[in-house]
């Protein structure tokens, strides 16, 4: 997986707002931003971004301003309580910083990874996530150095898919994003390491909570019931009452609601509404005496789209219609649905968004990295796997494959 589910969230989160332009803030006290960095060509745009309050987790840019002769400067007046994004052009990585109203913060950095960036002030949060990036630098630079390799692989994808409309290129930039997280996925234990130890020796802050989420996430995409564990005992420093996005999926994650399925259970029913919103059973599909291959597709996200070997099952479809069905589920806004950007499937397609039982499906089915789930006309799961695997588990568990 390129990036983890959350980071991925929070980034789509902080894109969310970006094509709806710039827009002053209330009047508050001025923040003073000041930044000084190398290997960033003069021109280059450096966006300021506010939170979007009522969508937890976005943000939306509100000044724009770009670097010269290796600086650049921001005056924003920024509401008590809020923080705010800094990011390196339109698709780059983002710093998070966070402060008061009236507040200077001094900004230094190296290259066009800003999530890199060093952003100081006094505010208390900020001193403590500084404390993180810079165990983190002396610790995991070899784990570091390989995810800003990713994040300016996904920028290239992000300005090829909708500024430029290159499909190959942007195809050609999320190969070479999936290349390089193959090299880092070795790594992830050593990430986990070194952070569950460093967290035991933390008290509960906003950085606590983003890397409790990041390692609680991959221990449970791991399967590993050991990491789990220790995840369990760093959530005890969470405060009951303290709710936020990245708490809720480590709760899901160390706490499931559901039971997954897994190779030799008899598939479980639900129901979906197709494009038409007429509702669907699975087992309308499963065990009718064919085998079923059923999907998850994201199709709102563009690392997935590209990923998507969408040409591969037209393919196998037309091949092996007499012997076996596809079942898409589109994890996708309702209104997607007929959008020319989003055409339909020629084989059958049902809605998995926030009207559905979606927590259920998802936990049940496709809990992990999984996109792919092979049935026996019998209406036994046989495996699950991610799209690069999919010819060769086709293969092993569809006989007719050749």
């Amino acid at each position: 997986m390129k990036k983890s589910i959350i980071t991925s969230m929070l980034m789509l989160g902080a894109m969310s707002g970006w094509a709806q332009g710039i827009q002053t803030s209330a009047n508050d006290s001025i923040c003073v931003f000041d930044g000084t960095v190398t290997g960033v060509p003069d021109g280059t745009v450096v966006y300021l971004a506010l939170p979007i309050h009522e969508n937890p987790g976005a943000y939306k840019p509100d000044t724009i301003t770009t670097v010269t002769g290796g600086k650049f400067h921001f005056e924003k007046a920024i509401p008590a309580g809020d923080d705010c994004l800094v990011r390196v052009s339109k698709y780059g990585s983002m710093l998070n910083v966070k402060l008061n109203p009236g507040m200077k913060t001094v900004i230094t950095g190296n290259g066009m990874n800003a999530d890199e960036w060093m952003a100081e002030n006094d505010h208390p949060d900020q001193k403590e996530g500084n404390i993180y990036k810079k165990y983190k630098k002396e610790k995991l630079a070899d784990y570091l150095a390989l995810h800003a390799q990713i994040n300016a692989a996904d920028a290239k994808m992000y300005e090829a898919q909708y500024d430029a409309k290159d499909e190959k290129a942007a195809k050609a930039a999320s190969d070479e994003a999936n290349r390089i997280a193959k090299q880092l996925r070795p790594l992830r234990l050593k990430y986990f390491n070194v952070m569950s130890e460093f967290l035991k020796n933390r008290n509960f802050s906003p950085s606590y909570e983003q890397e409790l989420a990041m390692i609680t996430q991959d221990a449970y995409y791991s399967d590993d019931e050991e990491k789990m564990n220790i995840c369990r005992e760093l959530f005890a420093k969470v405060p009951k009452d303290y709710n936020s996005q990245s708490i809720y999926f480590v709760k899901k994650y160390l706490y499931p609601a559901f039971k997954p399925l897994k190779a030799g259970d008899q598939v479980k029913d639900f129901t979906l509404n197709d494009h038409d919103g007429k509702p669907h059973s699975i087992m309308e599909y499963a065990g009718k005496g064919k085998y079923l291959l059923l999907e998850t597709a994201r199709k709102a996200c563009t690392g997935e789209i590209l990923d998507r070997p969408k040409e591969f099952l037209k393919e196998i479809h037309k091949k092996y219609a007499d012997k076996f069905d596809i079942v898409t589920l589109a994890i996708s806004p309702k209104e997607m649905f007929d959008d020319k950007e989003f055409p339909r499937e020629e084989w059958v397609e049902l809605s998995l968004n926030e009207t559905s039982p979606f927590e259920e499906i998802q936990g049940t089915y496709f809990p992990r990295e999984e996109r792919f789930i092979f049935i026996s006309p019998e209406g036994k799961i046989l495996a699950k796997c991610r799209p690069e695997k999919l010819n060769e588990e086709l293969k092993k568990n569809f006989p007719f494959v050749e």
